[in-house]
């Protein structure tokens, strides 16, 4: 679901409209924590083949040092982490 927010600004004589598009999709943090229990301000992205790659629905996070692996569709309506090595692949 997309939701469009518009806001004027003025500007001197002109104004200016500023339209906002917020998609709903979630972080990959926020989806983290979602799916692990951790605060979203305690989970870091961690560097991974899979970001070296350029995936946008599969990434290694850590929280409270603990390395997940985890995958969501591309609706990012689904996500799932699993409990990793640290230091093993892919996310190394």
């Amino acid at each position: 679901m997309r939701e469009a927010v518009i806001l004027k600004v003025g500007l001197a004589s002109t104004t200016v409209a500023v339209v906002l598009v917020f998609s709903g999709c979630k972080s990959p943090s926020a989806l983290t924590a979602e799916a692990i229990g951790c605060r979203v301000t305690g989970i870091e992205i961690v560097d991974s083949e899979f970001k070296r790659e350029g995936s946008t629905t599969a990434w290694c996070a850590r929280c409270e040092d603990v390395t997940y692996q985890c995958a969501t569709n591309p609706e990012r309506n689904r996500v799932e982490c699993r409990e990793v090595a640290d230091g093993a692949a892919p996310c190394r």
